[in-house]
């Protein structure tokens, strides 16, 4: 299976929103223990996301080094003249939205997760917040607690810089 991150999932773990934490390091935890899920996130949310870091005053190095830990457990769609084609031509409100939509369609992603569905009404693939997803993954697979083996990985990626 292949899950597609929108930023804000991606921007909730890595500038440790606490409102929205618990579920995206289960996610990744969650795809970290099965080999069959993959994340994806597209190029443009690393770059909003470095972005975003470098706004709580962290620094530059600091902020490379989480996202390469980040990148350990993602995989990159890229944003290319298809995917930019198609979300313009597209029926899609927002063109951010629109974009990551088809850079997560142009990798085979089978979900996209994100906390604003309503954003994706045009999209061609489920979505599904991350609770939704985790609801439906812990059923289906039966893993509820296999994500507590990889909370130090979760903490190595999320330390903060003292």
């Amino acid at each position: 299976m292949k899950v597609f991150l929108d930023t804000n999932c991606v921007a909730d773990f890595l500038l440790v929103r606490s409102q929205w934490l618990a579920d995206m390091q289960r996610i990744i935890s969650l795809t970290a223990s099965d080999r069959n899920v993959k994340l994806f996130c597209s190029s443009i949310t690393i770059g909003t996301v470095y972005y975003l870091l470098t706004r709580q005053k962290l620094e530059g190095n600091f902020i490379v080094d989480k996202l390469k830990q980040f990148r350990l457990y993602c995989n990159i769609s890229l944003v290319d003249s298809t995917v930019i084609d198609a979300a313009l031509d597209s029926m899609f409100v927002d063109l951010e939205d629109a974009i990551q939509h088809f850079s997560a369609v142009n990798v085979g992603c089978d979900v996209i997760v994100t906390r604003n569905k309503k954003d994706f009404v045009e999209s061609k693939i489920p979505i599904m917040t991350p609770q939704e997803f985790l609801e439906e993954f812990c059923v289906k697979e039966k893993n509820v607690d296999d994500y507590t083996i990889y909370t130090f990985i979760i903490a190595i990626i999320l330390q903060k810089n003292i």
